[in-house]
């Protein structure tokens, strides 16, 4: 009888640690977004600032990157690598005549400090430039294809060094009484400095306006730094 009462015991403490053990894991790795489209305010930490690169680029090869051998409903939509290979892989797309990229740009931004990194459209007669808009009214949405913002924090002591990178991305509509976006693509993942992430955009509306063409996103984490005095 005292040995099944101990043996009871040990169950009960082994399924305690268990569940503890889950619980610490799960809130450890939990991404920051209660819900898809939203993030919570985060503190800014204005000790640290990174540098970040943004391109957007289509391509004719809908196995760039990310295969879609497999279909393109049950395909991967996000892959990691460092800078260097995803720099020399869309050399030598660009060189091949199937990728094309629609824009690059650089930010510098405070670790929980929000970067706007929009798509602007081209609009016919504009010389193939891209009109600068943002999306701070809905007028303006009428000069974006596509409004995506950014930020980066500190991940957990168990990610070793790397940091967590947010984007949230919605596709516009473009319409005459201004336009319509919806969010399409909600992701966490985790950087070092010196590596790309490259999100495929396969949302129903982005399909329909590139036809076969696929449109990528890449964020490339350069360096994250002390802004040093006075900055």
């Amino acid at each position: 009888m005292i040995f099944k009462k101990i043996f009871a015991t040990a169950l009960a403490l082994l399924a305690l640690a268990y569940v503890n053990a889950l619980s610490a894991n799960a809130q450890s790795s939990c991404p920051v977004t209660d819900t898809y489209g939203v993030r919570p305010p985060l503190e800014v930490d204005k000790t640290l600032r990174a540098q970040i690169e943004v391109i957007y680029f289509t391509t004719d090869d809908p196995n760039a990157f990310l295969s879609e051998r497999a279909g393109a409903e049950r395909s991967a939509s996000y892959a990691s690598l460092s800078a260097n290979q995803f720099v020399a892989r869309l050399d030598s797309l660009e060189k091949a005549g199937v990728a094309s990229i629609r824009k690059r740009e650089s930010a510098a931004a405070f670790l929980g400090e929000v970067a706007e990194l929009n798509l602007e459209r081209n609009r016919a007669g504009a010389g193939g430039r891209a009109v600068n808009a943002s999306h701070g009214s809905a007028s303006a949405l009428s000069g974006l294809d596509r409004r995506t913002e950014i930020h980066l924090f500190r991940g957990s002591a168990e990610e070793e060094g790397r940091y967590r990178v947010s984007l949230l991305s919605w596709f516009v509509d473009a319409r005459a009484d201004g336009g319509r976006q919806t969010v399409d693509y909600d992701a966490v993942v985790l950087l070092k400095p010196g590596q790309t992430a490259v999100f495929k955009l396969m949302s129903a509306g982005e399909v329909k306006r590139t036809g076969g063409a696929r449109s990528h996103v890449a964020v490339t984490l350069r360096s994250v730094n002390s802004p040093g005095p006075g900055r």
